[in-house]
């Protein structure tokens, strides 16, 4: 019976020491902070949700608007990054399967 609970314990210590190493906290610089926004929002560029601390949020943004654009001149734009900020203003289109 001792046995028994030895090899229990010492399974679930190795246990333990691989999700601590496989799996490490994320560091604080990318947890939210006092006062972040942490509700989803939709990329306007690929569609994909994030927290809002987490992306670029334009309050004011100065849109060439057309007849193609599906996206309303006076609205608030959420980008998941830089990049996709910038791809939205030159015009491109999200392509997936890149």
């Amino acid at each position: 019976m001792l046995a028994v609970i030895i090899v229990i314990l010492i399974i679930w210590a190795s246990m333990w020491a691989f999700y601590k190493f496989m799996y490490p906290r994320a560091p604080k610089s990318m947890m939210p902070k006092e006062g972040d926004v942490t509700t989803p929002r939709q990329c306007n560029f690929c569609g994909n949700s994030l927290a809002e601390y987490r992306g670029v949020l334009e309050t004011n943004p100065t849109l060439a608007v057309n007849n193609d654009s599906n996206v309303a001149a006076d609205k608030e734009l959420f980008f998941c990054n830089y990049e996709h900020q910038a791809d939205f203003h030159a015009g491109k289109v999200y392509n997936p399967n890149v």
